[in-house]
């Protein structure tokens, strides 16, 4: 079974340094034998969610807008999704709030992996846990294993090559445990 793993950046500032860890986790989902691809809301920009009704309503027929339909299809068709982000204020992005908002189905019964971002210490915790409520309220789940990056610069150089190796083995752990979970799920919601 060919998962498909989407990996979301969960930022759109110039200079973002969640973009280098994005990448590289993209290749190692490449590697890993799935497919996946980029979603970076600053080539695929949302507007803030400011439809009449909930997104469900727009599930079944049509979004509003072009960008939001293609990142409903985009979550539609993907097994599973590693979000990469920074941590803003002591929780995530405005940016990854309203692309999680402007969906909801999407989501149902998948599982999420998540990796924080920071230059400080704390790479990126107080972000993870701030997310996995919301997560949860998609009837979607965020597997146990997370991967902190912080401080991003000794992990990736300004280059966005990857400095420190140790990261692979959490990078695989996480990817080890996301499958799992994806294949489970996706194999529970063939059956019904």
């Amino acid at each position: 079974m060919v998962l498909n793993i989407p990996v979301i950046l969960g930022s759109v500032r110039d200079g973002r340094k969640s973009e280098a860890p994005a990448k590289y986790i993209l290749a190692k989902i490449e590697a890993a034998g799935y497919q996946t691809q980029l979603v970076d809301f600053k080539e695929l920009a949302l507007p803030f969610y400011d439809g009449a009704t909930v997104p469900v309503v727009y599930f079944k027929s049509q979004y509003p807008n072009p960008n939001a339909q293609r990142w409903s299809e985009i979550a539609r068709a993907a097994d599973a999704f590693v979000v990469v982000s920074p941590e803003y204020n002591h929780g995530y992005s405005a940016a990854l709030k309203n692309a999680l908002d402007w969906g909801y189905l999407e989501f149902e019964r998948k599982p999420f992996g998540l990796v924080g971002v920071s230059n400080g210490t704390t790479a990126g915790a107080r972000m993870i846990e701030n997310l996995r409520p919301v997560i949860e309220n998609f009837g979607a789940m965020a597997v146990r294993e997370t991967v902190m990056i912080g401080p991003v610069q000794n992990y990736f150089g300004d280059d966005g090559k990857l400095l420190n190796p140790e990261l692979n083995k959490k990078i695989d752990g996480l990817l080890k445990s996301l499958a799992w979970w994806a294949r489970a799920l996706k194999a529970a919601r063939e059956s019904e």
